[in-house]
């Protein structure tokens, strides 16, 4: 029983001894591609695979490392994971040999080299991989309309691209044009902007050419281009005057813009050099446009300067025109037209004319400058319905009369205020109109501002001609304006925006533009066919400076109720000028977040008999209800049919989660367990569905190529060594035998090998099994090898036979020697062969034929077929 027990713990020891040195024999290859491309900030994945000789991989002896230059980004052993925010690594892609690095939102800092170590105990591989970055460059040419007969310098800036390296070309009419660049600038984020230029001369611009900035990059595929047809225009005219109020507190600024063409332009007030609010301005006419600014004249508030800033497409920098804001206590006069009036003014003043400047201003009336404003619109406040029109007169004498005269159709009414310097204001009401008229005096000059103020009369809908005519000092000026009270109708220029709350609600929200009036009516609803109205809509009414609003609604919808594809939102409104209601839906598929599918992964090798994992990633939708089917097409046939759960496929339940932005993402899987018969070229699709998509997303694998690494197993045939080459595939295998001669072995050829090929039908797996004998005498105290060689085996496999005595063994790495087995069962052999010499070794015992051996082919006991030697392989 000690000996038993004994000899049980030397076999356990030697079992170890032999698993460990097994493991220590594995091998360990790295595979990387030398570059990697991507795109400035997306999502990208660093290839890095490596396979081992077992093709289960031990987590227990697996480690990766990760490698940024110096700095590690990422370590995975068997005892910890540790990794920075923008990296991560699939762990369960690990066991198949992947290890790819994800990087999230890459930068310019990202790029430059990495390192994918891989360690599986003992072995080491660690291999470089270069990732560069490419930005794809904006471009824009910001002048498209020039001056006639004169060169005009073209501008064209080129934007946020990497890496520095770009080409910009200038073209007339597809033809190269001289061009010039300015120095690159480089953005906060790494990536470069840069500036190119062309001179259009008039020759060259004649016949109306097309004009094209080009840009050539490495991230482009095709150049980029941004082009223009020449056409002409006219730089505007500025003019900018002021006038101050009756009480003293606001000083109005008046900036006009004067024979411009084309029509847009842009007009702004800087306060001290300062961009300030959004200008407000009077009805546009065709080449023309006028802003005014009001300025409290509060010493502690008040700017020092005052600019007019005009842009226009005709303009290389803005025309700007600027005015000293006074104190109110050195506010001689309220009406200043330009600074090179008060310039003139102050030459004539230091030339000493003083007298006659005296003359002609106090004796000679109808030389004074009588200056009178455009009528101007005040914008419409909140809330308020009524209507504003106001004009200002300069340099009046002391007698003014102001008359307001309104036309509407075949009514005419006139308003009549009389002004005088002991007045500060006149008023005039009537049951339609009011008339404010309101008097300022300075250097015995007066300046007059006038308002009309009314409520539109919107059933009637007629347009207003109105008259604003100043009587000073017996001369007349007049102004006129047509007002016109045209109902415009909502305009969504957009559709109904969707986003997601930090609390998983669905923002719905919508923009109606330029309607007239302001009174609207918005409601937000909601349902499957049934709607019910939502309590949580909110309008916000915005006035634009033309008198139209906008009108921004929104309103919160759970999102859990946009799981089912029939859900519904509803926004409704109904205006003045609309005949009947309007409304627009929107459902889960206008979600502005659709999803992404990733390709599909499949394990480096594919193994008969084994099991593989199929992953694909979805992303980035929302709401979290995602059907995922898994798709079979058969090797060599159209039809397909979905996968189900079954002994040979399994479905693992999603790993979804939820993202910063609320979206969705999730990993759909399936477990195949792989034959040769029926996965070799066939193909598997994943097919995605969800309430935003209109059709399924699908991702495919592709024919799969599935491959059997061969076993072997030798035994002898009456002391002829034979090999046994089991389930492998593809068929072409290459099976050696040699002997052991002078420290070397030779290998032999011809008759003296013999190998069968047959398909493993018992098994109907598709893979293959050869049956090769070595049909020589062997001798004692020799060794024989036998050699198989397959695609699947990174090393060919040796058998090594060695002869003691009369029996056969099989030697081990060690040098320990097995008794070898007989086989127990004989291959099928035609009757060709029958009576054939047997081959021996150095041509002994020439005259043993087949018949002479000891177990004759034909004997009742030993004659099997192929069929019966397979069903014994089975067994085994």
């Amino acid at each position: 029983m000690g000996f038993i027990k004994q000899e049980t713990v030397m076999e356990r020891a030697g079992c170890v001894i032999f698993l460990l040195f097994y493991h220590t024999c594995s091998g360990l290859e790295v595979t990387v591609p030398s570059s990697h491309i991507a795109l400035f900030q997306t999502r990208t994945l660093l290839p890095c695979t490596f396979t081992v000789d077992n093709p289960s991989v031990n987590p227990q002896f697996l480690a990766i490392f990760w490698h940024f230059g110096n700095i590690e980004l990422l370590r995975y052993d068997n005892k910890e994971k540790v990794s920075s925010p923008r990296v991560s690594m699939d762990e369960q892609e690990l066991k198949r040999g992947n290890a790819s690095l994800s990087i999230h939102s890459v930068t310019i800092s990202d790029q430059g080299t990495y390192k994918c170590l891989v360690i599986y105990s003992p072995n080491r591989q660690h291999k470089d991989i270069q990732l560069n970055i490419q930005a794809v460059p904006a471009l824009k040419i910001h002048k498209k309309v020039l001056r006639k007969d004169e060169k005009n310098l073209v501008h064209c800036s080129i934007t946020d691209f990497f890496p520095k390296d770009i080409t910009v070309r200038w073209l007339r009419n597809g033809q190269d044009l001289g061009s010039a660049s300015e120095k690159f600038q480089m953005n906060a984020d790494g990536t470069y902007n840069v500036n190119s230029s062309v001179t259009i001369s008039p020759i060259e611009a004649t016949d109306n050419p097309v004009i094209t900035c080009q840009v050539e990059h490495e991230s482009l595929l095709d150049p980029l281009q941004d082009a223009f047809r020449v056409e002409y225009g006219a730089a505007p005219s500025v003019q900018v005057t002021s006038s101050k109020t009756p009480d003293g507190e606001e000083q109005i600024y008046m900036c006009e813009a004067r024979g411009y063409f084309p029509e847009t332009v842009e007009i702004n007030w800087l306060l001290d050099g300062k961009r300030t609010d959004p200008p407000r301005g009077s009805d546009k006419s065709l080449f023309n446009k006028e802003i005014y600014y009001r300025i409290l004249l509060d010493k502690d508030k008040r700017p020092k300067q005052i600019s007019c800033e005009v842009q226009h497409e005709t303009l290389y920098s803005p025309i700007t025109e600027t005015l000293e804001v006074q104190e109110n206590n050195d506010c001689k006069r309220s009406c200043h037209f330009g600074l090179t009036a008060v310039l003139l003014v102050l030459l004539i003043l230091a030339c000493g004319i003083l007298a006659a400047a005296w003359y002609f201003i106090t004796k000679k009336k109808y030389f004074q400058k009588f200056q009178v404003s455009q009528i101007h619109r005040e914008p419409i406040k909140s809330d308020d319905e009524k209507v504003t029109l106001y004009c200002v007169a300069s340099n009046c004498t002391m007698n003014v009369v102001v008359t307001w005269t309104v036309k509407v159709g075949e009514n005419v009414t006139i308003l009549e205020a009389q002004t005088n310097k002991d007045e500060e204001s006149a008023a005039l009401l009537c049951s339609d109109y009011t008339v404010r008229t309101d008097l300022e005096q300075s250097d015995n000059l007066y300046n007059v501002i006038t308002a009309l103020r009314f409520k539109p009369d919107i059933n009637k809908n007629k347009d207003r001609e109105v008259m604003c005519n100043f009587l000073c000092d017996g001369r007349n000026k007049e102004r006129r304006f047509t007002y016109k009270l045209t109902l415009k109708k909502p305009e969504m220029s957009a559709p109904i925006k969707l986003s997601l709350s930090d609390s998983g609600d669905v923002l719905c929200s919508v923009t109606l533009e330029t309607f007239y009036p302001r009174n609207i009516q918005i409601k937000w609803s909601c349902g499957v066919g049934h709607y019910k109205e939502l309590d949580t809509a909110k309008n916000n009414i915005i006035h634009n400076s033309d008198q139209t609003c906008n009108a921004v609604s929104e309103c919160r919808v759970p999102g859990h109720l946009f799981k089912d594809p029939g859900f519904r939102v509803r926004v409704t409104w109904s205006h003045q000028s609309m005949d009947e209601t309007e409304h627009r839906e929107v459902s889960a598929a206008d979600f502005p977040c659709p999803s992404v599918m990733d390709e599909i992964i499949i394990p480096p090798l594919l193994l008969h008999g084994t099991e593989a994992k199929l992953q694909c990633r979805i992303s980035g939708y929302f709401p979290g209800d995602l059907d995922v089917k898994w798709i079979r097409r058969e090797a060599g046939k159209q039809e397909l049919y979905e996968v189900s759960p079954s002994d040979k496929y399994k479905i693992p339940v999603m790993e979804v989660t939820q993202q910063s932005d609320k979206t969705y993402t999730c990993t759909a899987s399936l477990i195949v367990s792989v034959s040769v018969l029926t996965d070799h070229g066939a193909e598997f699709i994943c097919r995605v569905t969800h309430p935003t998509l209109v059709t399924p997303l699908k991702k495919r694998t592709g024919e799969l190529s599935v491959t059997g690494i061969p076993t072997v197993n030798v035994t002898h045939l009456n002391n002829h060594p034979r090999a046994e080459i089991l389930h492998f595939f593809p068929k072409d295998i290459t099976v050696m035998w040699s002997r052991s001669k002078s420290n070397k072995y030779e290998t032999y050829e011809g008759k003296k090998v013999e190998n069968e090929f047959q398909k493993n039908d018992d098994d109907d797996d598709g893979t293959y099994i050869c049956i090769s004998d070595l049909s020589v005498k062997t001798h004692k105290n020799k060794s024989y090898k036998v050699t198989v060689e397959h695609e699947t085996l990174k090393r060919p496999i040796e058998k090594i036979i060695v002869r003691e005595k009369d029996k056969l063994y099989l030697k081990d790495n060690e040098n320990r020697t097995t008794l070898l087995p007989e086989t127990l069962h004989q291959k099928e052999i035609s009757n060709s062969n029958v009576g054939k010499q047997v081959s021996t070794e150095d041509d002994l015992e020439p005259n043993r034929t087949v018949d002479d051996s000891p177990t004759s082919l034909d004997n009742k006991d030993g004659g099997n077929t192929w069929k019966k030697f397979k069903k014994s392989l089975k067994l085994k």
